[in-house]
C-alpha cells in the first residue's frame, strides 16, 4: 500500500474525546455542530486565503487565531496546530511561507471533513 493509499487515522487529527463529550452533551444537535463547523470552517479558510494574499500580518494573524479556536472547540487538533503555527508566524510580522501553511491547513480540513462525516455524520 502507498502513502496515498494509507488510511486516514481519526485520532491523528480530532481529538475524540473531546467529540464524544460533544456528542453526549448535545445528543440529537450534535450532527448540526458538525454541518456548522465544517460550513464555517470553509468560510474561515476563504478568509485565510483572503488575508494572506493581502500580505497583512496582522490580518493573517487574527484570522488564523479565531480558526485556531473554532478548530480547538470540535477537537480538530491537527488543524488547531497548523493555524497556531500560521498565527505565531504573522505575530513575528513575517510572512512568507505562509500560502504553504495555508495550503496545508487546506488539505487537513479534508481530511478532517472527511473524518467527521464518517464517524459522525
Amino acid at each position: 500500500m502507498s502513502d496515498s493509499e494509507t488510511p486516514i487515522q481519526i485520532d491523528d487529527h480530532l481529538d475524540v474525546t473531546i467529540l464524544g463529550e460533544l456528542q453526549t452533551l448535545l445528543e440529537d444537535d450534535f450532527p448540526d455542530l458538525i454541518h456548522t463547523f465544517l460550513n464555517d470552517a470553509r468560510i474561515r479558510v476563504r478568509e485565510l486565503v483572503r488575508t494572506v494574499d493581502s500580505g497583512v500580518a496582522e490580518d493573517i494573524r487574527q484570522s488564523a487565531h479565531s480558526f485556531k479556536g473554532s478548530t480547538l472547540n470540535v477537537g480538530a487538533k491537527q488543524l488547531s496546530s497548523l493555524c497556531r503555527e500560521l498565527e505565531d508566524l504573522a505575530r513575528s510580522g513575517r510572512t512568507q511561507g505562509s500560502k504553504g501553511l495555508v495550503d496545508r491547513i487546506e488539505v487537513e480540513l479534508n481530511q478532517v471533513e472527511q473524518l467527521m462525516r464518517d464517524s459522525y455524520l
